[in-house]
C-alpha cells in the first residue's frame, strides 16, 4: 500500500494517558475501523511507552467528551487527523461468572519507573469472595495513583509540607501560620483553613453548627432551604416599573401562533366567508386569521402583487386614514422605518410604492392599473368585493365606527379609486377610497344590532384566560342548576340554525347521506359558521385526504369519500371502504367509480359553500363543429 493509499484508510490519532504520569503516544487508526482495535492499538502503544501491559477491556477512549463505544466505526465519531484521544483506565466489569476471568485482566505489570502503583497481592484461595470485595478498590487504587495505606498525606504543592513556612493554602487564610490547631476552623462550603482570632469578628468558642466563611454564600436571604418560598420584594425586577403594571399583555396569545386554518374556503376566496355575519367579532387578530375573513396575522392588507387584494383590516396605523362609516379614505401599507422598535416606529420616514399590497389593492379598482397618478373606476360596483374588518384601536379617532373590543367584520366594500398624495409627514402616500356594498346591514346601525342580537353574534374568544374562565363556570353548574329550577336565573339564549325550504329540498334528495343529514339536523349549533364548521371538518371530511371531500362518491355502506383518493385505496388495498372495510364490490373496478360522483351533495355543498368545486368542476365538452376563439381552428371532439 503506497503512501496517498494509505492517507486514504489510516489517520494519526495522538493518545493522552493520566494514570499514575501524564503519557503521551500516537497511534494510527482505520477510518473505517472498530473501536475495538482502536484500542487495542492503544494498549500496545502504551505498553511500548511506560512498560507496563494493560489490559484491553480496561481501557477506554474518551473523544470530545464521549466515550467510543464498541461496534462504532472510528469516522461516525468525526475524528480527524492528528486529533487527541484521551485514555481512562477504568475498573474491571465484572459481567462474567468469576470463574472465568483472566487474572492477566487483573493485575497490572509494574516497572521501578512507570509512575504506578503495584495493588496488595490478592489471595486466589476465595475468588468467589475475595475477588469481588478487592478488585474494584485495588484497581481504583492503581488506576489514580493512590498512596498505599499509613502512608503520610500528600504534601502541599505550595509550600511542600513545611509546617514552618506561611501557607495560605494548607494554612490560615489570612496569616497563612499553621499553628494552633484546635483553634482552626474549616468551612463547611471551601474547606478553606481560619484561625478564630484572625476571623473579622473574632469568636473563641467553636460553633454548633455548620460554619461558613465571609466568601461563601450562606445568607438565609438568598439561599433557599426546605420549602421556604424566596422573598422577591426587593429585587430589581419589583422595583421597575413594569411589576407596577396590571394590564394583561396578550391574555397569552401575544406569543402565540395559528393553531387552526379555515377550510371552508380557499386563502384567495373573494366575497363573504360562508358562515360568518356582518357583526361578528373576535378578540385576537389570530382567531380572525382562523376564521378566514382576514388571513394575515399581522398585515393589514390581504393580497399580492399579482392578484387583487381580498381583505384589509382598518386599525388606524396611518395619520391619513379618514372613517365615515359607509365610506372611509385608506393608506396602504409601506414607508415606515422597523429597524428599531416596531412599537414606537409611528413616523413615515420614505414615500409609499404602488407595490406588493398597494398594487393589489390597485388591482382590486376596476380600472387599469396607474403607478403614477392612480385611478378612478368608471363603475365601482364592478371592483373586486374586498372584506372589511374594523380593529378597537380606530376608537381614538372614530369611535362611532369602532368595536369596544377585539376585531369586528364589517362586511363587503369596494375601492371606488385610488390616488398618490403628500402625507402629514412630508412623504408621499397611496391612498384608497373604499364604498360599501353589502346586503346585511352595517352593526353599528340599529338594524345590524339587531341582527347581532337574533343571530347571537357574541366575542369569539378562546385565549387561555377565557378557557380559564368557561373552566371556572363549569365548576359551578350544579349551582346554577338549581338556581335555574327556582327560577332566580336567565337561560342564555342559543341560536339554532335551521336550514331553508330550499336547502332541506336538495337534503331530501341526497337519499344516499340521509343518516348524515338526520344526526347534523338532530343538533344544535350557536350560528351557521359553526354549522358549517361541523359539516366541513368532521361529517364531510375524507378520511384518506382529511380535507373536505371534493368530487364526492357516497359509497354502499353510506360514506362520503373523495373520488380520486377512493380510486387511489381501491388500487391499492382492494374493493373495500377505507373507514368500515365493507366490502363495495358493487360499485364495480376502479373505471367505474372513477367515473362516479355524488351530485346531490355537489348541489348541497355549493349552495352552502359558493366557492365549492371551482378547481374541478365539470365543464361542458366542446362539440366538432365550434370553432376556438382564440386560434380559430375546429377543436376535436
Amino acid at each position: 500500500m503506497d503512501v496517498l493509499e494509505k492517507q486514504r484508510f489510516y489517520q494519526r490519532c495522538k493518545l493522552k494517558f493520566t494514570a499514575g504520569k501524564i503519557v503521551n503516544a500516537v497511534i494510527e487508526v482505520e477510518r473505517t475501523g472498530d473501536v475495538k482495535d482502536a484500542r487495542k492499538s492503544a494498549s500496545k502503544a502504551l505498553e511500548a511507552a511506560c512498560g507496563t501491559k494493560f489490559p484491553i477491556g480496561r481501557l477506554a477512549l474518551i473523544y470530545g467528551g464521549k466515550q467510543l463505544a464498541d461496534g462504532m466505526k472510528i469516522h461516525e465519531y468525526s475524528i480527524k487527523h492528528n486529533d487527541t484521544l484521551v485514555v481512562h483506565l477504568k475498573a474491571l466489569v465484572l459481567d462474567d461468572p468469576v470463574d472465568s476471568i483472566n487474572s492477566e485482566d487483573i493485575s497490572v505489570t509494574v516497572t521501578p519507573d512507570n509512575g504506578l502503583v503495584s495493588p496488595l497481592p490478592m489471595p486466589l484461595t476465595n475468588p468467589d469472595v475475595q475477588m469481588m470485595d478487592t478488585v474494584a478498590s485495588k484497581l481504583a487504587d492503581a488506576d489514580m495513583g493512590t498512596r498505599e495505606p499509613n502512608a503520610e498525606p500528600a504534601p502541599c504543592d505550595q509550600c511542600d509540607g513545611n509546617i514552618n513556612s506561611k501557607c495560605k493554602s494548607c494554612g490560615c487564610v489570612y496569616c497563612g501560620q499553621k499553628d494552633e490547631e484546635d483553634k482552626t476552623l474549616a468551612c463547611d462550603e471551601c474547606g478553606r483553613f481560619y484561625h478564630m482570632r484572625c476571623l473579622p469578628e473574632p469568636i473563641t468558642e467553636l460553633p454548633a453548627d455548620d460554619w461558613y466563611c465571609e466568601f461563601c454564600v450562606n445568607d438565609p436571604n438568598v439561599v433557599i432551604s426546605g420549602e421556604t418560598k424566596l422573598d422577591l420584594s426587593n429585587s430589581r425586577k419589583a422595583k421597575m416599573p413594569s411589576a407596577k403594571q396590571t394590564k394583561s399583555w396578550g391574555g397569552g396569545m401575544a406569543c402565540a401562533s395559528a393553531s387552526k386554518t379555515c377550510t371552508i374556503v380557499g386563502k384567495d376566496h373573494v366575497g363573504p366567508i360562508p358562515g360568518v355575519h356582518v357583526g361578528q367579532a373576535w378578540r385576537y387578530r389570530l382567531q380572525v386569521t382562523a376564521s378566514g375573513v382576514h388571513r394575515p396575522p399581522v398585515g393589514g392588507i390581504s393580497g399580492s402583487s399579482t392578484s387583487p387584494a381580498v381583505s384589509i383590516v382598518l386599525a388606524g396605523g396611518y395619520p391619513e386614514d379618514e372613517d365615515r362609516g359607509e365610506e372611509f379614505t385608506y393608506t396602504g401599507s409601506g414607508g415606515y422605518d422597523l429597524s428599531g422598535n416596531k412599537r414606537t416606529a409611528k413616523v413615515q420616514t420614505s414615500d409609499q410604492e404602488l407595490t406588493r399590497q398597494n398594487r393589489s389593492l390597485a388591482l382590486a379598482c376596476a380600472a387599469e392599473v396607474d403607478d403614477i397618478n392612480g385611478a378612478e373606476a368608471a363603475d365601482w360596483k364592478l371592483s373586486t368585493p374586498v372584506r372589511v374588518c374594523r380593529s378597537y384601536k380606530i376608537a381614538k379617532k372614530h369611535p362611532e365606527f369602532a368595536p369596544e373590543v377585539g376585531v369586528r367584520y364589517d362586511g363587503i366594500y369596494r375601492v371606488v379609486k385610488y390616488w398618490r398624495q403628500k402625507g402629514e409627514s412630508g412623504h408621499y402616500v397611496w391612498r384608497y377610497l373604499f364604498r360599501r356594498d353589502d346586503v346585511e346591514p352595517a352593526p353599528w346601525t340599529a338594524e345590524g344590532k339587531a341582527n347581532i342580537e337574533r343571530w347571537g353574534l357574541t366575542l369569539f374568544d378562546e385565549s387561555p384566560a377565557a378557557v380559564e374562565a368557561k373552566a371556572a363556570k363549569a365548576s359551578v353548574k350544579r349551582v346554577r342548576k338549581e338556581t335555574a329550577a327556582a327560577g332566580l336565573t336567565r337561560t342564555k339564549k342559543v341560536y339554532t340554525c335551521t336550514p331553508s325550504p330550499e336547502l332541506l329540498e336538495m337534503i331530501r334528495l341526497d337519499e344516499a347521506n340521509r343518516r348524515m343529514w338526520t344526526t347534523m339536523a338532530d343538533a344544535t349549533y350557536e350560528s351557521i359558521g359553526k354549522y358549517l364548521e361541523a359539516l366541513c371538518e368532521n361529517a364531510l371530511v375524507c378520511p384518506i385526504c382529511q380535507e373536505l371531500v371534493q368530487q364526492p362518491v357516497t359509497t354502499s355502506c353510506r360514506h362520503s369519500i373523495c373520488n380520486p383518493c377512493l380510486c387511489k385505496a381501491m388500487k391499492q388495498y382492494g374493493v373495500i371502504c377505507p373507514i368500515c372495510r365493507s366490502d363495495i364490490a358493487d360499485m364495480g373496478s376502479v373505471e367505474n367509480v372513477r367515473s362516479t360522483m355524488n351530485h346531490d351533495l355537489v348541489t348541497i355543498l355549493k349552495a352552502l359553500i359558493p366557492s365549492y368545486g371551482k378547481g374541478w368542476e365539470v365543464k361542458p365538452k366542446v362539440i366538432g363543429i365550434q370553432r376556438a376563439v382564440r386560434s380559430g381552428k375546429i377543436v376535436d371532439e
